[in-house]
């Protein structure tokens, strides 16, 4: 074995080889890798977006001392807020090349045997566990981490990345100032 090749299984075993320079697995291995994948922790995902979709139900508590003339504006301002960031959230855990990412990981990390053992407990464990001790793996959590913090960075008004979400925030955040600014006015 080259010197190189020494460097990459070392890399690979550390979980810190970039996934060019590890050999593909086999294709029942990547096979595999998508169904945990599907099944798993990517189910897991749309359950975590479902929960905080439904804490969003657009019936936000507006403050009390909030004038009546800018509830209606303000209220609506917020559900388009709200809508904007749930289907954000739902893109970016959708987002192809994150599961591609993820997917090739999982079958470089896991065997085959591996794999079937996460599908195997899938019947009886948590999904929230059984997708924790999945990324636990090497390098899979940063993964997951690093595509949150895509995600996180695109919940900004000035941001490019949605330019629906940012439209939105824009909308809320004027509400809000006009609401202010009324308030102020009347003493």
């Amino acid at each position: 074995m080259s010197a190189r090749a020494r460097v990459v299984a070392l890399l690979a075993l550390a979980g810190l080889a970039p996934l060019s320079l590890v050999q593909a697995a086999p294709a029942d291995t990547l096979a595999l890798a998508r169904q945990v994948n599907e099944q798993i922790v990517h189910e897991h995902m749309r359950g975590e977006l479902q929960s905080f979709v439904r804490s969003l139900d657009g019936s936000a508590p507006l403050p009390s001392d909030m004038p009546a003339g800018c509830q209606a504006q303000v209220r609506e301002a917020v559900t388009g807020m709200y809508a904007a960031m749930a289907e954000h959230l739902k893109a970016g855990i959708e987002e192809p090349a994150y599961q591609h990412e993820l997917e090739q990981r999982l079958a470089v990390v896991y065997s085959s045997k591996d794999l079937q053992g996460f599908l195997a407990r899938s019947g009886s464990t948590d999904v929230a566990t059984l997708s924790r001790d999945i990324l636990s793996g090497p390098g899979l959590e940063e993964i997951k981490d690093a595509q949150m913090q895509r995600i996180l960075e695109g919940l900004d008004e000035n941001s490019t990345s949605d330019p629906a979400l940012a439209a939105a925030l824009r909308a809320a955040s004027a509400a809000n100032e006009a609401c202010t600014r009324l308030q102020i006015d009347a003493g």
